[in-house]
């Protein structure tokens, strides 16, 4: 685990990475309608493949990166282990995320992987931050990119199969959200953290808009997102029953 003093530094400097690396070196980076119709997207198109507004995830998650990295380097946040568990796994998987614009098929396959492993090991660490800026500033934010990034690893295995000549129909792809709403519950029960989900749902409705007229794609969404509203349901607080209430009547 990295040191106090370390981690504050060796966070914002991976953050810089990364945003310099997947918007610094695109010149088009903002332009969403063309974010689907080049590279590996164009290449090796699959039913996986979300409409191109998805991609406009990446604000909320860079702005809650961001937000992250100012907060954990706060000189009244440098003598924090939690944060110093959250913040060493972080700089591996914001390391990840950067090499993630320089490298192709199927090394991509691997980094990307890898920073989803990363990132959800730093959202376990946050489990216990769960109020106040703890919750907002590091839980949500971590939920939220290692949400995206289980899509994402799907995603890219998606473009490596097309790539060596199979094809991802509307079968496999929905076999493949339904696989991504397992793992996001699965994250979603070990971390406490809903917004794994949110980043899912919002994937699934990416896919839903680039194939309006695919039934079987329709059903693996909704199979998915009963599968992560049970998760989310069984997260919150019980009701207490009426005969438990204490009522006051002065």
């Amino acid at each position: 685990m990295l040191s106090s003093r370390v981690r504050q530094v060796a966070v914002v400097a991976t953050l810089l990475l990364m945003l310099f690396l997947n918007l610094g070196l695109d010149a088009h980076a903002t332009d969403l309608a063309a974010a689907g119709q080049r590279g590996m997207y164009a290449q090796n198109p699959n039913a996986f493949a979300p409409h191109p507004f998805s991609f406009a995830i990446w604000l909320p998650i860079f702005l809650g990166a961001i937000a992250f990295a100012l907060f954990q380097a706060l000189p009244r946040n440098r003598a924090h282990v939690a944060l110093d568990r959250v913040g060493t796994r972080l700089v591996a998987g914001y390391g990840l995320v950067a090499l993630t614009a320089v490298v192709g098929l199927p090394i991509s396959n691997i980094v990307v992987t890898l920073a989803l492993v990363a990132m959800a090991a730093a959202l376990y660490a946050a489990r216990t931050l769960d109020d106040g800026a703890g919750r907002w500033l590091v839980r949500a934010p971590l939920g939220l990119f290692t949400g995206w990034l289980v899509v994402a690893t799907t995603l890219n295995l998606c473009q490596l199969l097309t790539n060596q000549g199979l094809t991802i129909d509307a079968r496999p792809a929905a076999l493949l959200m339904l696989g991504a709403a397992l793992a996001g519950q699965d994250i979603v029960r070990r971390s406490g953290e809903p917004a794994v989900a949110i980043a899912i749902i919002w994937a699934f409705g990416g896919i839903i808009a680039a194939h309006p007229g695919d039934g079987l794609l329709w059903a693996a969404a909704g199979s998915g997102l009963l599968v992560l509203a049970t998760r989310l349901r069984a997260d919150l607080p019980p009701v207490p029953a009426a005969a438990d209430r204490h009522i006051s009547y002065r």
